[in-house]
């Protein structure tokens, strides 16, 4: 499935490949719409449940997986992803005539007449519908972030393909009509790999740790609404849903930008639109890197700032712990094509060595890895009576 680059020299390899690949399928036949996401967050559930992993659920829906440490009360580490994607919900019906408001950052191509859609009925029957137009988005919104534009929270009109359907109790969402999940060219296809590709990431690497024992806890928190404005973060923040020490990890799928491309590696994200992260997390992953890279040094890593959109990392930032942050580099973020609107992809690599690169960093809770920085105050000098000689021969 992959070409080797990223796996094969760590414990554990296949069983994270096998492992991230069953989730992110099985994940991608839910619904992940904005507020309509409990497809996805009773999976994850689940199956950290029968995976022997700890599980609990706050107040607003956030699931977390917990892997105990030896000692919880050292500083643990919580790899943080989200179970939304930016899509619509019906908010009236006129015979087969329908009302949509979009729910997160949805591309404006998403407006256009002639887009297929799907409205998920009561069963989760998936019920087909087409865009015939929208309301234009107002205000600078549309261009504020993407030269394509945004059709921000505004409105789309939709038609029913069977005017017979009687939708029944309203709001109902709706996401585009795109397929679920695909491998094609050593890429992965999906109608919402922003953020399901996080989550499967985060608990294929949980499940992979199980039995190894480790200092400090390990968590993976899965939130609610992220597109809409990190809502489901940003509560778990505030309301210290983990210890205040814990060291935090945004696990994105984010848009390709310049210096990051899709086949290079998972990317260690040093900030995003709204803030730079911290270094002394971001120890813990360089610290990981290290040790794959010293058994593989095939593995391929990117870094950058990726400042196309905010992620989780910030709003915990925003309360005071540290973070850091890693990101699957995206093709067709939130369904913007070339042609119009189309399945978002990654790399099958990327994926992969993500996965390892979160299962390889969670061994480190509780520990205070050395980085790239301090690793360079312990390297010797050798070369300094040269310099000392040239300075006092001048």
């Amino acid at each position: 499935m992959t070409n080797g680059s990223n796996t094969g020299t760590i414990s554990n390899t296949g069983r994270i490949e096998s492992a991230a690949f069953e989730i992110l399928s099985e994940l991608s036949e839910f619904t992940a719409t904005s507020y309509w996401e409990d497809g996805p967050a009773d999976y994850l559930y689940n199956r950290a449940s029968k995976s022997g992993l700890g599980v609990s659920v706050d107040e607003w829906g956030n699931v977390l997986a917990t892997k105990d440490g030896d000692d919880p009360t050292l500083p643990g580490i919580v790899f943080v992803a989200h179970t939304d994607h930016p899509g619509y919900e019906v908010v009236a019906q006129n015979g087969s005539k329908l009302t949509l408001k979009t729910l997160g950052g949805v591309g404006i191509a998403a407006g256009r007449p002639g887009t297929n859609i799907l409205v998920i009925g009561d069963n989760d029957e998936r019920i087909e519908c087409t865009v015939i137009g929208s309301e234009s988005p107002e205000g600078d919104f549309s261009k504020s972030r993407e030269a394509a534009g945004w059709l921000g929270t505004d409105t789309v009109y939709a038609e029913l393909a069977d005017e017979t359907i009687k939708l029944g109790d309203l709001p109902r969402p709706v996401v585009p009509d795109l397929p679920d999940f695909s491998l094609e060219d050593d890429l992965i296809k999906m109608r919402a790999a922003d953020d399901l590709a996080g989550c499967a990431a985060i608990l294929a690497a949980l499940e992979s740790i199980i039995d190894t024992p480790i200092d400090g806890n390990v968590y993976g928190l899965f939130t609610r609404a992220e597109e809409t404005g990190l809502i489901g973060a940003r509560l778990a923040a505030e309301n210290e849903f983990l210890p205040k020490n814990t060291i935090v990890v945004s696990v994105e799928t984010s848009s390709v930008l310049p210096g990051v491309e899709i086949g290079e590696g998972v990317v260690i994200r040093t900030g995003d639109r709204v803030a730079t992260f911290d270094y002394e997390a971001e120890a813990y992953l360089s610290q990981a890197v290290h040790k794959i890279k010293s058994a593989n040094p095939n593995f391929k890593i990117q870094r950058q700032l990726m400042s196309a959109g905010g992620c989780e990392a910030s709003a915990f930032k925003a309360f005071g712990y540290k973070v850091t942050g890693t990101a699957f580099p995206l093709g067709s973020w939130h369904n913007r094509g070339e042609s119009g609107v189309e399945s978002e992809f990654i790399s099958q690599d990327d994926f992969v060595g993500g996965a390892i690169l979160i299962a390889e960093a969670a061994k480190l809770a509780g520990t205070s890895p050395k980085g790239v920085l301090a690793r360079l105050a312990e390297w010797p000098l050798e070369e300094a009576d040269k310099l000392k000689s040239a300075q006092l021969n001048r």
